[in-house]
């Protein structure tokens, strides 16, 4: 009896439908969006990575040429005359005076980048940094003293972005400090007196703040 039972579930089993696979019953998949197959199409992820990239890099140069703040002060100096400021190729098309660093005039394409140099620069490349704002301070190589050096350095090398420091065997005065139109002679050793000159000229030219 028991058997003839168990016969009897297993033949209702079999007669019963199968259900559906249950692969069947997946919802469907969603459409790719439109911004996805553009993506793609253009490379997948690494757009995306040299987008942000690009955009990094164009945010660090808008960094380095920000804007610096311009005194309002008088323009230290003696005021110097400059007749013309166009670029040229020959040493002979610039307009350099005798004995003292020039302060404006014709250039070299090429401006020459500020910070400490232990050897004399191109007068016709730092024309052109004075022109984009830089301040120029020269010194008679032996006119003075190591002490008074060290102080030189030790200053501009918290400024290399803004001012140029060179030796220049062709002053007559120990120490200079230039900008675009301005020239003060310093006595050696009168370091608040360069810290005004650059505070006070910095960026006070035809091309303020660009490097």
């Amino acid at each position: 009896m028991g058997k003839n039972r168990r016969q009897e579930r297993l033949q209702q089993r079999r007669s019963q439908p199968s259900t559906p696979a249950a692969a069947s019953a997946r919802p469907a998949p969603k459409p790719v969006p439109a911004w996805r197959h553009t993506i793609d199409q253009w490379g997948g992820p690494w757009i995306i990575v040299a987008g942000v990239a690009v955009l990094a890099f164009i945010g660090w140069i808008a960094w380095v040429n920000r804007p610096v703040g311009v005194s309002s002060k008088g323009l230290m100096g003696e005021a110097v005359q400059i007749a013309a400021s166009g670029h040229v190729t020959s040493p002979s098309e610039l307009q350099i005076p005798e004995g003292v660093p020039p302060a404006g005039g014709p250039h070299y394409v090429n401006p020459l980048p500020g910070g400490v140099y232990d050897q004399p620069v191109d007068d016709g490349r730092v024309i052109h940094s004075l022109e984009h704002g830089l301040i120029w301070i020269t010194y008679k190589p032996g006119a003075i003293s190591d002490a008074q050096l060290k102080e030189l350095l030790d200053l501009v090398d918290g400024r290399k972005r803004d001012v140029v420091l060179s030796p220049r065997p062709e002053n007559k005065d120990a120490l200079v400090a230039t900008s675009w139109g301005r020239r003060l002679v310093i006595k050696p050793g009168d370091m608040k007196t360069v810290k005004d000159f650059i505070s006070t000229n910095l960026n006070r030219s035809p091309e303020p703040a660009v490097r």
